[in-house]
C-alpha cells in the first residue's frame, strides 16, 4: 500500500502541472527545485520531487509507447464494449481515451458509429440532446434500460401511460435516484449496444 502525504490532498500533482514544473526546470532560465515544490504543493524535498518527476516522465514514455503501438489499428471488439460502457457510466471522453490509450477522435468515433447518445457537456433540461438515429424508438418495454436525453441519465423503464400523440413512459434515472416522465421521443434505446456485448 502506498503511504500518502499528510498534505496529500492539498497537493498539485495533476500530468499538467507536472509538465508545467519540469518545462520550467528546463528552461534556459531554470526555476529552483524549491519553487518547483511549491507549484506543486508539496513539501519541500529535492528527493521525493525528483521520484515525482522521474515517474511522470517514465509513464509519459510508456503512454507514447502503447498508442504508437495502436495507432492506424481498427478497434477491437472489447476496446469498442468498455468505450460505450464507460461513457454510459458517466466516464469522460478524456478519461476513456487515456485508459486505452487511444485518441479522443478514436473514442468519439466509436461513440458515432454505434449510435451511442451523447452525454451534453451542460445538461439542459429543457433542451434536451438529439437522440442517434440508429437509436429512436416509437415504443419501450417494461424493464428496458434506456438513456434519458432530457436528464443525461441512463435510466429504466417501470410504466406507460396513454397519450393521444406519443407513449409516455414512467422511469427511474439510474444515476439521479429519482422517478420521471418522459415521452419516447426524448428515450434512446441501448438493445442495439446489449447486442455488441456491452453490459449495461
Amino acid at each position: 500500500m502506498t503511504k500518502r502525504s499528510k498534505n496529500a490532498e492539498t497537493e498539485k500533482l495533476d500530468y499538467n502541472n507536472i509538465e508545467k514544473v519540469i518545462a520550467l526546470l528546463e528552461s534556459d532560465k531554470p526555476i529552483t527545485k524549491k519553487s518547483a515544490c511549491e507549484i506543486l504543493c508539496i513539501a519541500y524535498n529535492t528527493t521525493r520531487l525528483d521520484k515525482i518527476i522521474e515517474k511522470h516522465k517514465e509513464k509519459k514514455a510508456r503512454d507514447k509507447e502503447l498508442r504508437s503501438q495502436k495507432r492506424g489499428k481498427p478497434a477491437q471488439q472489447g476496446e469498442i464494449q468498455y468505450v460505450i460502457s464507460s461513457y454510459l457510466e458517466g466516464s469522460s471522453l478524456e478519461h476513456i481515451s487515456d485508459s486505452i490509450y487511444r485518441s479522443s477522435a478514436f473514442v468519439k468515433g466509436i461513440l458515432d458509429t454505434y449510435n451511442v447518445p451523447v452525454r451534453s457537456r451542460a445538461s439542459d433540461y429543457n433542451r434536451p440532446e438529439l437522440i442517434p438515429d440508429g437509436a429512436v424508438r416509437p415504443t419501450f418495454h417494461i424493464g428496458e434500460k434506456v438513456w434519458s436525453a432530457r436528464y443525461n441519465a441512463m435510466a429504466e423503464i417501470y410504466g406507460v401511460l396513454a397519450h393521444p400523440q406519443e407513449q409516455v413512459y414512467r422511469i427511474w434515472l439510474k444515476g439521479e435516484g429519482f422517478w420521471a416522465y418522459q415521452p419516447a421521443s426524448e428515450l434512446a434505446s441501448l438493445e442495439h449496444l446489449k447486442e455488441l456485448g456491452v453490459t449495461l
